[in-house]
């Protein structure tokens, strides 16, 4: 809605203190994020930030994509994650109820960015079994995804029903929105096959400067990751300080779920792009 004057009384300066302002009523996809985060239970996270020297991963993507093969630093990235989570499964966890279920299959939620008649939004999508599949594979899936939101408005069956649920209880009063889909989470079921077993998302696009970024809580899931911006850095490499490409990479671990030891001993796999 456009600007509106401030109704309040002007100060002894003759000046309105409030000045213009304009109301706004959250879009679905921000509605159905503010319902999401406000039902999430909290936990006791473990954070880790890590740099990761990409340099020879850049240099196997750009020799891929001469030979026209499409692929991204963040398909590999996640790709490297589920190949990880694979090999530790205590990261694999989600809960149930009062207990946990361990699955062997690594599903990445991953929020893809589509523009909507708000403007830009994240909506979500799974990449399931992503421990099985390629980093080209990913990206091609990721690319299906906007070329399907373009075409239908939206992703796949995650994000329908995601909305579909949402507009379906939009009108209901906020705690009982609320309280439905803590209902929801509490399963770990259903968390797999609407939400997948873990989250990697990227920041990379909006980071001007270098830092980190990471989530406030995993939710019901072991772990959640987020990827940041690569920078140039001094780097010891083969005995000698020499520019390198570097990734922040942040790692947000619930330590209810999981030990610190596990968590400690992660390795990232050697995964081929391709």
């Amino acid at each position: 809605m456009p600007f509106t004057p401030s109704k309040r009384a002007a100060t002894d300066s003759g000046l309105d203190p409030i000045g213009r302002y304009k109301v706004l009523r959250p879009s679905l996809d921000r509605q159905l994020a503010m319902d999401a985060f406000a039902a999430i239970r909290g936990g006791h996270p473990m954070v880790a930030l890590l740099e990761l020297d990409v340099t020879r991963a850049l240099g196997a993507i750009d020799q891929l994509q001469r030979e026209g093969i499409h692929v991204s630093l963040f398909a590999f990235v996640v790709r490297s994650i589920a190949v990880a989570i694979s090999e530790h499964p205590d990261l694999n966890l989600v809960r149930h109820r009062r207990r946990l279920v361990l699955f062997d299959d690594v599903d990445v939620s991953v929020p893809v960015e589509v523009r909507t008649k708000e403007g830009y939004a994240p909506r979500e999508m799974v990449v399931r079994r992503a421990q099985h599949k390629s980093a080209a594979a990913i990206y091609a899936e990721l690319e299906a995804a906007r070329s399907q939101h373009d075409s239908a408005g939206e992703l796949g069956s995650e994000d329908r029903w995601a909305r579909n649920t949402l507009r379906a209880i939009r009108w209901l009063p906020a705690t009982l929105r609320v309280g439905l889909i803590r209902h929801i989470m509490r399963s770990a079921f259903r968390v797999k096959a609407q939400a997948g077993t873990t989250l990697v998302t990227s920041v990379a696009k909006f980071a001007a400067v270098p830092g980190f970024s990471f989530t406030f809580s995993t939710g019901p899931r072991a772990a959640v990751f987020v990827v940041g911006g690569v920078v140039e850095k001094p780097w010891l490499c083969a005995g000698q300080v020499v520019p390198r490409s570097v990734l922040s990479l942040s790692v947000m671990v619930d330590h209810d779920l999981v030990d610190g030891a596990p968590c400690g001993s992660l390795r990232a796999p050697s995964a081929r792009a391709d």
